[in-house]
């Protein structure tokens, strides 16, 4: 066989068994990242919702008879409000275990599940003390502890995966459980189409390899040897490579191409990396999964909003060199405290910064995270003040607000200059919380919304219902006047 052939036939074994295996390879690492995303969201949603459950009156519904009473009208109604927190949540139910049995106590809400317009018997809450059949390992340990199940399971309601967490009564002890569960269809189309995708992408391979194959076998082997070796380096980060650009042939044009290649990969790489700087690690990234495109979605996210008191003094007083190095000193400070505790900076306003939390990137406890931030930021300003040359009245002083609600997160701007940035009502909500702590004096204070979505064990005090700075509204305020440890 002749040396032109067996070179064409490697390379296009090389290919085929490169792409296959990279394919398979990231299609099985999505489909695990996808499924524990899916799991981890469920049992946050599980904790959150077994806690906003009155225990007390989930165990005094005990017969069909009492499906029509207050107590199992409002648990119902937070059912139906738990099930649609999420477009992928089909159904929120509670049980309690009886001899070793499963039976429902509060089910779903009636739903026409199958758009056909009319409510079938199929479709109507399961009524109290209905025994649910074949009940799964892992829902039985929810009696105990919150749980997920492993995989996706098949049963009379479709193909889902679902969440448990226990309810207690207002002595601690379990009385049931509450089941949440969610449908895999979207999650089987994304692995379809991470499959589709991997087909067209070997296909491609296929085509390309048969190509370079024919053209590099009838090559001479001392350029390809040297452009094989060029590559290599170029993979691994390494965009110095340079190939001699001499003659009028067909490799002198395919070294220029590849000098070209280099040069773009190298301001790409550049390009990226000061990119980072400006938008932090996540949002870049995020910007990069995605077509920059002018628009945005709603998204639920946690907010923290941070300024000085006093800034204008500072301006007045301090020479300009000083004031923008104290500024940088200072900002580079708060921004190592956000991204330590998960959160990404939106954006500066001067001396305010704006940061978010659970958006773009999920955050487990997201609410926790920020108020852990607040207090940190706090204390390392107060620092930070020990180590500046500064009179005492040029101290610096901040106060942050923190609140939880819905966002338009996007791409703002012209096709020509946009920007990946936050806003909407939530926002400018926070900024006010900010400016009402030198009202209340304190230095952090937040929203009840972002103390509800914070759940227990959050530390600050109640301050009542206060009128928003600049706003015909009132929200119960949640402050903090002990320094923070």
């Amino acid at each position: 066989m002749r040396l032109s052939v067996k070179l064409f036939l490697g390379i296009l074994l090389i290919a085929v068994l490169a792409s296959g295996a990279t394919g398979s390879f990231f299609y099985y690492q999505a489909r695990s990242a996808m499924v524990e995303s899916v799991r981890d969201q469920l049992l946050s949603t599980a904790k959150i919702a077994a806690m906003l459950v009155n225990g007390d009156d989930l165990k005094t519904l005990t017969r069909p008879e009492q499906m029509q009473s207050p107590s199992y009208q409002s648990i119902q109604e937070l059912m139906g409000i738990i099930a649609q927190t999420s477009t992928e949540y089909l159904f929120a139910y509670t049980m309690r275990l009886e001899n070793g049995r499963v039976r429902f106590i509060v089910d779903s809400p009636a739903h026409d599940d199958d758009g056909d317009g009319i409510i079938s018997e199929d479709e109507l809450p399961e009524p109290i003390g209905a025994l649910y059949p074949n009940p799964t390992r892992e829902m039985l340990h929810g009696f105990v502890r919150p749980t997920v199940e492993r995989r996706p399971h098949l049963d009379q309601w479709g193909k889902t995966i679902s969440g448990y967490a226990p309810i207690h009564d207002s002595s601690g002890r379990p009385v049931g459980l509450i089941g949440i569960d969610m449908s895999v269809t979207i999650l089987e189309e994304k692995l379809a189409a991470i499959r589709q995708a991997g087909l067209i992408s070997l296909g491609i391979a296929l085509i390309v390899a048969i190509s370079m194959g024919w053209y590099f076998s009838r090559s001479i082997f001392r350029p390809l040897a040297m452009l094989q070796h060029a590559l290599v380096k170029v993979g691994k980060g390494d965009y110095t490579q340079r190939l001699d650009e001499s003659g009028t042939g067909e490799l002198a044009a395919s070294a220029r191409s590849y000098n070209i290649m280099v040069s773009e990969l190298r301001e790409k790489a550049l390009m990226k990396s000061s990119l980072g700087k400006v938008l932090g690690a996540q949002a870049m990234q995020h910007l990069l999964d995605n077509q920059l495109e002018l628009g945005g979605n709603m998204h639920q996210a946690t907010l923290l909003v941070c300024d000085l008191r006093g800034f204008s003094r500072l301006c007045q007083r301090l020479p300009p060199k000083l004031l923008v190095s104290l500024l940088n000193d200072y900002l580079t400070a708060m921004v190592e405290v956000i991204q330590r505790h998960g959160g990404i900076v939106d954006k500066f306003v001067g001396d305010m910064v704006l940061a978010v939390f659970g958006h773009p990137v999920p955050l487990k406890q997201e609410q926790h995270a920020a108020l852990s931030a607040a207090k940190d930021m706090i204390t390392r300003c107060d620092a930070l003040n020990e180590h500046l040359p500064l009179d005492s009245d040029l101290r610096l002083h901040n106060s942050i607000g923190l609140h939880c609600g819905p966002v338009l997160a996007g791409n703002i701007g012209s096709p020509e200059r946009m920007e990946y940035t936050v806003m909407g009502h939530s926002v400018n909500v926070a900024s006010r919380i900010e400016r009402l702590t030198r009202a209340l004096d304190v230095r952090v204070a937040a929203s009840a919304d972002f103390i509800h979505a914070h759940g227990l064990g959050h530390g600050l005090e109640a301050a009542g219902d206060v009128e928003l700075p600049g706003m015909d509204t009132r929200l119960a305020m949640y402050v903090l006047r002990t320094s923070p440890k």
